[in-house]
């Protein structure tokens, strides 16, 4: 099971063809092909495919015979002209026949059936020779295909898989290490038709890194095949993320599902508590402590393994001496015994135990359906038949940046302590609790994705939480709460509405263990809290009275912050125990880990509060964008933004945000429009695909046409209206927005910009009021810079001189009043002396605390 959990790699390792002498034949002989071949001496059996074609051919060379697989000759010979097909044969022809042994260590076993050909139907054709050697005490198909059959294992290797003295020729030697000199004895011999070599994956020891040998031990088992099927129908009970797990690979081992083998036979682990009789087969499983102390007559305290091997007693038959096997449990099997163990069950909090299983959740990674759910469900099942958990939650392996696992010899990561120290826990578990490695994939790791974090949400989280704070101590605000019903500011009903919106999202992701989509959720709504309420309401906060108004927006935020942080606790917790420990009340619990999970409301609900602003922010997010993809700053004034949507509803909620759409995006005039025809020229080319099979030969004609068409027609089209086109003698087709490759060409000056049903588009044209408006909003963002540079706080009032040349001289005199009122500026005058250094803007600015 182990080696299933990984622990694969690719290597070389030496194939031979080795041919196998037929008996009654002086030379005739089949050949078989194999990557061990130190398992050549305990060859007893030579497998073929039942269905499989087989030939005998004469090696026109050596003048020998060989039978092989038929689809194989090609890699045995170059050209046909070196080999004779004299036979053809069905595997199933070939069954029963006996052969001479390569060596003589086991020949004695051929009167008990061995040296044999057999079938199999895991022999195929894809590389060897179609022919496979059997040696039953290192393979699972070869011990299977000679299971029944009275021929026995041999198995001639100790624990330490070197070869004993049943082999005497190589006794001592590691099995790996003998394979050259066996291959050199073989082909001294003349049984060697073939080497090379053979790159495959093979097994080797996660932990040491050592190859791994199979071998054919005798071992104590838990007759899973019994509860196969409950074990399958408890499986689908289960929860699990991502689902596809549950009936694809876990539910699929489950379907395959054989017999444990529970045993190993190691020093350290628990002993297997089987007693047998050293005299006769009678055996006793014992229960517990007690049990066991009935039965030897001592006091047991010690469970280890050279304590307990050494309690015996009378065997109850009569003939010998009960001895416990000498054999320990599987490491899994007591993994799989957790729920059990963990609590001395049965023995001790019985009640308790049967009120918490199944559990609620565990979680693990992807290898573990083949470990560890495997074995709990496994002893679930044959326990109570139940499975051992309602949810499970499946991660993925977290990967170096460069796709390689992640390793200490190889200091192929960032010491997880340098992160958290960067940019905190919070950052570094939020970055992986929003990764794909939650959804069991495998995850390329970065520190780029934990600094990432820290950029779209702890710091706005921190700036939000911030920005609360400060004004709340200006103003000695009082935590209190305005109900939803009687708040009059859109602002705050939307902010609340989608508060309760993230709620149900977040109550929804999480009872289905969807840990990704909640932190997307908590992305998404952070966007909204910073870049749309707290800086659609900063002036609320800025006046200086506290009026109504400014009483809901503080009531509004700091429900917001409480709610949010209750809702982002499980996943960031330490931020938001911060931010709870300086905002609880008094009689709040001491933890936002000890508050209540909040409850959804549905009467906080306004949807169609909620669709106007998403219709306002999708407006004002593509304008960015199209200012952004242009180069046009967002500090530059423009003429006109025309805003586009055939909708009527839509248009409806974009007039009514008309000045909050040209707030955002700085322009001086909203047009709302039906259609493009102001912003675009329209073009179109018949669509070949669609109109050729319709028209035939007429299609060079109506495309000619086609391309003639006027915009507006192209429009009317493109708005669900048809267009007649005439053709040949006096017939013509009908066509929609379909049948044509539409081409939109921005008129002069505009800027344009589609999705789905909205177009966006700027006149880019610029006046000198324009530009003027524009520099005085580069002036009003470096005084604030410089404000926050010198330390003022933001409520204190300051006196402006400024400096420069005509040009910001002219745009100083024309919006002094907006420069002065936007930076708590009391006096302001121009200087064009003014002896300090210039700003990036071409402007001098010395400001001084009034």
């Amino acid at each position: 099971m182990e080696v299933n959990l990984g622990g694969y790699k690719d290597v070389t390792d030496p194939a031979i063809t080795v041919r196998f002498k037929l008996r009654g034949s002086e030379d005739t002989y089949f050949l078989a092909w194999t990557t061990t071949p130190w398992t050549l001496p305990s060859n007893l059996a030579l497998a073929l495919g039942p269905d499989i074609d087989y030939v005998k051919i004469l090696d026109k060379e050596s003048g020998d015979k060989y039978i092989l697989g038929k689809a194989r000759l090609g890699s045995y010979y170059k050209e046909e002209s070196a080999y004779e097909i004299l036979e053809s044969y069905k595997g199933s022809d070939l069954a029963g026949l006996r052969y001479y042994p390569l060596f003589d260590y086991f020949a004695d076993l051929y009167d008990q059936g061995a040296f044999v050909t057999v079938l199999g139907d895991y022999v195929t054709t894809e590389d060897g020779c179609g022919i496979v050697h059997t040696a039953p005490g290192f393979g699972e198909d070869d011990y299977n295909v000679l299971k029944g059959t009275g021929i026995p294992v041999v198995c001639p290797i100790d624990d330490e898989c070197k070869f004993t003295s049943e082999v005497p020729d190589y006794e001592g030697i590691f099995v790996k290490d003998a394979d050259k000199q066996i291959i050199q004895r073989l082909r001294d011999e003349g049984k060697l038709v073939k080497r090379e070599n053979y790159l495959h994956s093979y097994p080797f020891c996660w932990r040491t890194g050592s190859p791994l040998i199979y071998r054919a031990m005798s071992c104590w088992f838990v007759k899973v095949t019994q509860i196969k099927n409950r074990m399958v129908a408890n499986n689908k009970t289960v929860n699990w993320v991502p689902e596809h797990l549950r009936d694809g690979r876990f539910g699929k081992w489950l379907e395959g599902a054989r017999d444990w083998a529970i045993s190993r036979n190691r020093f350290w682990g628990n002993p297997i508590p089987v007693w047998q009789c050293d005299g006769s087969d009678y055996i006793e499983v014992i229960g517990s402590i007690a049990e066991l102390e009935a039965k030897c007559g001592k006091k047991v305290t010690d469970l280890h393994k050279h304590y307990v091997d050494e309690l015996t007693w009378p065997s109850p038959d009569g003939k010998g001496t009960m001895r416990r096997v000498p054999d320990v449990l599987d490491c899994w099997f007591e993994s799989g015994s957790m729920p059990y163990g963990q609590l001395h069950y049965p023995f001790e909090n019985k009640e308790r135990f049967e009120k918490t299983f199944p559990a609620d959740f565990i979680s693990e990674g992807l290898d573990q359906t083949r470990g560890w759910f495997y074995t709990l469900t496994i002893m679930a099942t044959a326990l109570f038949d139940k499975p051992a958990f309602k949810n499970v939650v499946t991660n993925g392996i977290i990967l170096a940046e460069d796709g390689e696992k992640m390793s200490k010899s190889k200091g192929n990561f960032t010491d997880p302590m340098i992160l958290v120290n960067k940019f905190g826990a919070d950052s570094l578990r939020f970055a992986l609790m929003n990764s794909a490695a939650v959804h069991a994939d495998d995850v390329k790791f970065s520190d780029q994705m934990v600094k990432d974090v820290l950029k779209s949400l702890i710091l706005p989280l921190w700036n939000s939480y911030s920005f609360f704070v400060t004004y709340a101590n200006l103003d000695l605000y009082e935590p209190d709460e305005t109900p939803f019903e009687k708040l009059r500011n859109p602002l705050d009903r939307w902010m609340i509405s989608v508060l309760e919106e993230l709620t149900a999202n977040m109550d929804d992701a999480l009872s289905k263990y969807d840990i990704q989509r909640a932190c997307t959720y908590l992305l998404g709504f952070m966007d909204k809290l910073n870049n749309w309420y707290i800086r659609r309401s900063r002036r609320r906060f800025w006046k200086s009275e506290n009026d109504t108004d400014k009483k809901m927006a503080y009531n509004t935020l700091y429900k917001v912050l409480m709610t949010f942080i209750k809702l982002a606790c499980p996943i960031i917790p330490y931020i938001c125990e911060e931010i709870y420990q300086n905002l609880k009340r008094p009689g709040d619990p001491e933890s936002v880990h000890l508050c209540d999970y909040p409850a959804y409301d549905k009467k906080h609900r306004d949807y169609g509060l909620e669709k106007m602003m998403s219709l306002t922010m999708q407006a004002i997010v593509m304008g960015r964008s199209l200012r952004s993809t242009y180069n046009l700053k967002t500090r530059q004034p423009l003429k006109k933004l025309f805003l586009v949507d055939r909708n009527e509803e839509d248009r409806k909620i974009l007039t009514g945000m008309s000045d909050i759409i040209a707030e955002e995006l700085n322009v001086k005039e909203v047009e709302i429009n039906s259609d493009e025809t102001d912003l675009v020229d329209y073009s179109a080319k018949a669509n070949f695909k669609v109109l050729g099979s319709r028209l035939g030969k007429a299609m060079k004609e109506v495309a000619a046409k086609i391309q003639q068409m006027r915009s507006d027609r192209i429009a009317q089209i493109l708005e669900g209206a048809s267009h007649k086109v005439e053709f040949g003698d006096h017939q013509n087709v009908e066509l929609s927005a379909d049948d044509l490759v539409i081409q939109r060409t921005e008129k002069e000056n505009l800027k344009v910009l589609n999705e789905g049903q909205l177009t966006v588009g700027f006149d880019t044209e610029v006046d000198q009021n324009l530009l003027n408006e524009g520099l005085a909003r580069d002036i009003i963002r470096a005084i604030q810079t410089l404000r926050k540079e010198t330390g003022l706080e933001v409520s204190d009032r300051i006196r402006l001189v400024l400096g420069g040349d005509d040009e910001v001289k002219a745009a100083y005199e024309q919006f002094k009043s907006f420069i002065e009122s936007e930076t708590l500026c009391t006096s302001s005058t121009f200087d064009a002396d003014l002896d300090v250094p210039e700003n990036d803007f071409g402007v001098r600015i010395s400001i001084k605390k009034a």
